[in-house]
């Protein structure tokens, strides 16, 4: 039985200059909800070796904190290195989806950006484009309407599987994960669409929680998949995605239980000062590609 995640409460954005990236993020309608500035503390349980020390935000689109939020961060310790992928058929957390208002405004605000690329707009069925950032981190925009979203705001995360029928068995086992379709459907990412040399064929297919649906998870298995998600917390992307719980222990036991390997138990961080919770319990683990996931026990706001 999956365990009982709450909603989505973030995907975490790691980046090179976070005043830069909140910039960009104000374009498609998000504000800082709150300034991340923890003091360094043990690393172990994320996996690095040594302190761990970041600063950012946590970027929001509403007023309402069970929408979900991008935690865009800047590493101090270790810094933050490498680059996003490049290729549209990487293994990895691909691009987040982000829904606003106005496409055309939208495309139109970004047209002052120094992006390495801005798709073109699209006027059917459908209408969005895509962008990368100046990390070369992707962006899918979509009309909300389209998905009958209540707001605009993070709507969903694109992650590329190398099996894409296993994959979504994991999230629906171990996450409690539902599909909106009966089967994956077949796509072609257009080159011209997302700046590359060739089109690509993929499987895709989206799941979303069975109580709430504003927050998708589009599993694609591109043709030609290859490569490795990231290794490390404090490289450039986006690393991980996180899920409320109302129990983090609980929820641990029963991974454990299913075979679901977790390297550390629970570990409560620090959020630092100006947040409405002196820390929170986190626990981090990896699903069958090695996409981190994290689990978040919903805490009490002082």
């Amino acid at each position: 039985m999956a365990i009982s995640v709450q909603h989505t409460v973030h995907v975490n954005l790691n980046c090179n200059d976070h005043e830069q990236h909140k910039a960009l993020l104000s374009k498609l309608g998000f504000s800082a909800a709150s300034r991340l500035r923890p003091d360094p503390q043990d690393g172990k349980d994320m996996g690095i070796q040594g302190d761990v020390q970041w600063a950012g935000y946590a970027m929001v689109s509403g007023q309402d904190w069970q929408n979900a939020m991008i935690d865009l961060l800047t590493f101090r310790l270790p810094p933050i290195n490498g680059q996003s992928y490049e290729s549209l058929n990487h293994i990895g957390n691909q691009a987040l989806i982000i829904a606003v208002d106005d496409v055309e405004a939208t495309h139109h605000a970004l047209r002052a950006e120094t992006l390495p690329f801005l798709g073109p707009l699209q006027t059917t069925k459908g209408t969005g484009f895509h962008f990368r950032d100046r990390d070369g981190i992707r962006y899918d925009i979509i009309d909300r309407r389209i998905r009958n979203n209540k707001q605009p705001g993070l709507a969903g995360l694109v992650v590329n599987c190398s099996a894409i029928d296993i994959t979504q068995t994991w999230y629906q086992d171990h996450l409690g994960f539902v599909s909106l379709s009966d089967a994956p459907d077949k796509t072609t990412l257009v080159a011209t669409d997302y700046g590359c040399n060739n089109d690509i064929d993929c499987l895709h297919l989206t799941l979303s929680l069975p109580h709430r649906n504003n927050f998708i998870i589009r599993l694609q298995q591109p043709e030609g998949i290859h490569g490795q998600s990231y290794s490390v917390p404090n490289h450039v992307g986006l690393y991980r995605s996180a899920f409320a719980v109302e129990d983090i222990h609980q929820s641990y036991d029963r991974l454990q239980q299913q075979g679901v390997d977790c390297p550390h138990p629970p570990v409560y961080q620090d959020m630092g000062p100006g947040i409405p919770v002196d820390g929170v319990w986190a626990l981090y683990f990896f699903d069958p590609d090695g996409n981190c996931i994290e689990l978040i026990e919903t805490p009490k706001i002082n």
